[in-house]
Order: structure tokens, then sequence, then C-alpha cells
């Protein structure tokens, strides 16, 4: 059951704004024939010139027939260019699922859906376009394709592809978000630049960031909305707070793992052994070859929560590490943004994300906000998905939103 109604948050952050990230199910992975280095075929990893703009395809390959999803009329790997999200300079290969209606597409162009899919982990094996999709994203992605849709899912930059996955860099999720829908506009796919952002858990936090990151950083790219299910907070204040709350949680140690994993390389001054406990570094040894599930196996198989995980003081300066590009560049965005909100959710907890639609109204957003009930954490995905179609066809015909707050 779904509805409009809202009223606003209270201010009191609830619960741990990770959570909301541990979002994806992982599929099984390719089979070991399929495979090369990193445990993904060759095709992701580019030995070409790379040219200096982002947003280029440079290879494209048919995904097999179970990496696919029902009612695509074409499903194709492409590796494309990304500015580099930790540098901010120069681009990186990047791979992508890439997904076409049946069909010719409409005058003009099929509208893209850029997915930004949850997490699966920093190993390249967690990419979800070297894998079988889930069936629940295999229904939500059809669901978009059904509706006319072409549909780009990216990876991120470093998942699949060479160099570190920046895991909790924003900033790098929203680049290759951006470039993969600029990658497949024009002549080649048939798509139009008309896209709305959509995203789940990771990556409901990944296109809110991105419509921030979007006017400076892509201006040439028309995004019309953004669809964020199981939405994290990720405002400054409720990163911190969330922060207090969780060094007991088990369930969050994976994740913290591979943060720290990502940072102590892409920081020197951030050493392993003098983050981590010796129990600590027993799962982040595993970061570079496992997917969040197993991760998260290994840390209650342990009893290892974070305050066991991690030395004295060293979980917090990881947080104060990057934090700019860990949270929202900016609440004002010029696209209009739906929310579905599940009522059970657990993990991105109902209060936090109404306290995040609370800050956007406040600040002159146009938002329209769902509330789905009995709906969990990854039920929300289907339950809102004709909702949120709904509301993509009305920004991309100019038409009146069903809006819970609008200036």
């Amino acid at each position: 059951m779904s509805g409009t109604t809202w009223s606003p948050a209270p201010r009191k952050r609830a619960g741990l704004m990770l959570l909301a990230l541990l979002a994806t199910t992982v599929p099984a992975a390719a089979k070991p024939s399929d495979v090369g280095d990193g445990g993904v075929p060759s095709f992701y990893r580019w030995s070409g010139a790379l040219p200096n703009e982002a947003g280029v395809v440079l290879a494209e390959e048919l995904l097999p027939d179970e990496f696919s999803v029902a009612t695509a009329g074409k499903a194709v790997r492409i590796l494309y260019t990304a500015r580099d999200g930790i540098t901010d300079k120069g681009v990186v290969p990047v791979s992508a699922a890439l997904f076409l209606p049946r069909g010719a597409p409409p005058e003009g162009g099929w509208p893209v859906m850029a997915w930004a899919h949850g997490t699966t982990g920093i190993a390249d094996i967690c990419a979800p376009s070297a894998r079988p999709r889930g069936e629940r994203d295999s229904r939500y992605i059809a669901s978009w394709l059904d509706a006319g849709f072409a549909v780009v899912a990216s990876d991120y930059q470093g998942l699949g592809t060479p160099g570190i996955h920046p895991y909790s860099n924003y900033r790098a999720s929203s680049y290759s978000l951006l470039d993969s829908a600029r990658a497949i506009i024009g002549g080649r796919y048939g798509a139009a630049n008309a896209v709305v952002l959509v995203g789940q858990s990771q990556g409901a936090g990944t296109v809110v960031a991105a419509a921030g990151y979007a006017p400076s950083y892509a201006p040439d790219l028309q995004v019309r909305g953004v669809v964020a299910t199981g939405a994290p907070n990720l405002s400054r204040e409720a990163i911190e707070s969330g922060l207090a709350s969780s060094a007991t949680d088990v369930m969050v140690t994976g994740a913290y793992a591979m943060i720290g994993y990502e940072l102590t390389r892409t920081h020197a001054d951030l050493d392993a052994d003098a983050v981590f406990t010796e129990q600590g570094r027993e799962i982040e040894a595993m970061v570079g070859s496992a997917c969040l599930p197993d991760l998260m196996k290994a840390a209650a198989a342990r009893n290892l929560d974070p305050s066991k995980a991690f030395r004295p003081g060293m979980l917090k300066r990881l947080w104060d590490t990057d934090v700019d590009l860990r949270s929202f560049p900016t609440l004002d965005l010029a696209p209009p943004v739906f929310f579905g909100i599940g009522a059970a959710d657990t993990a991105a907890l109902p209060m936090t994300t109404l306290a995040l639609v609370n800050d956007l109204c406040s600040r002159g957003n146009v938002v329209e906000a769902h509330i789905y009930r009995d709906k969990d954490h990854s039920g929300v995905v289907n339950a809102a998905a004709p909702d949120a179609i709904v509301f993509a066809k009305a920004v991309l015909e100019g038409r009146p939103l069903a809006a819970t707050c609008k200036p």
C-alpha cells in the first residue's frame, strides 16, 4: 500500500545510516570458465589508449543470456570512460550493463533510466554486470524497459575494472552514474538526452548526490528526475549521529571493513595495521576477494563488531577522512525527487529517510514521498516501481506531480 501523505520527521537521527548501504543480495558469480584476472572476464581489462573525454563508449559485448532481464530487446556490457572520482581529474574505464527495450526507439529516442545499484562489495567479482541479476533487480529493470526506458546500470569506478573501488566515495559513484548516461545518449543506442537517475540503498544515496553534482559536472545532461528507494540520509549531521550508535553492531562490520580497506589504499597516512585490530585484519584481508554477504558472515562468526575490529579512535578518523565525499554535496537539487520508503525497513530507517525529506522540503525542493506499508528494505523496490514510473513519465512530459512538498 502506498500513499503520498507525509508529516515532518523529528530531528532525532535514529539508527545507523550505513546499514542502508547493505542492500544488494549478491547473485552467483560467473562460471569459472568465463573469468580471467580478478574473477571477471578479460573484457573488463581495457588495454587501449583512453580518450580525454568522459562518457565515451570504449567497448561492447553481448551479455550472457542468464545475465539479461526479461523483456530486454538487447542486453550488452559496455566499457566507457568516467571521470576519476578519487583524484577528480582524468578518466578511467568503468563497466556497465545496458538494456534496451524491444522494437525501434521512438522519435527522439528512448528516455534513459540510469540505475545505481546497492552495495555488493569491493572485489571485482562483485560487479553486477559480471554476474546474473538477482530476481528483485531483474523484475525492477524489466518494469522500466516495459515502460519504454533504456536502462544503463553502472558498476561504478573500480568495481570489475582495474583500480580500487572507492565504495564510500559518492563523488566517484556519481561521476560513474552520470557518465554512463552520457555514454549511451545518441544514435548508437537510440537513447535520448532525457535522464532519470534511479537508485536503491547505496544507489539511492548516489542518485541524490549525483543530482547535486550534475549541474556543475554534467551541465550537458538533462537530468529530469530522481528516484530513490531505501534511501540513506547522508547529510553530514546524520552520518556523525549514526557513527556513534554503530560501534557495537556486528552487522555493519563488513561494510566498515570495506571503508577501511578503501581508505588505507587511497591515503598514504592511513596504515592498515594502525587502523585495524588483529581480528579486524582477518576481515580486511577478505575484502579484496569476497563480496559483502561473505564479509558479514565472517564478522558474525567471530562476533566481531566495529569496536573490536578497529583500534581506538580509528573508526572516527576514517569517517573524518574524505567526509565531504561520503556525504551529499548539496541539498539544493534542480530535479524533482521521488522517495519510496518501506515502513518495515530496518536498514534505511523510515524516520531517517523522512528527516531527509523534511530537509529537502525545507530548502524548497520538489519532493514526492510514498510510504509502503509492510515493505522492508528490499521489498520496497518493486512495490514502488509503478508509482516511480508514473513520476518519471510525469517529469519527462512536464505534467504536474503528486508532490509532497514544492516551492
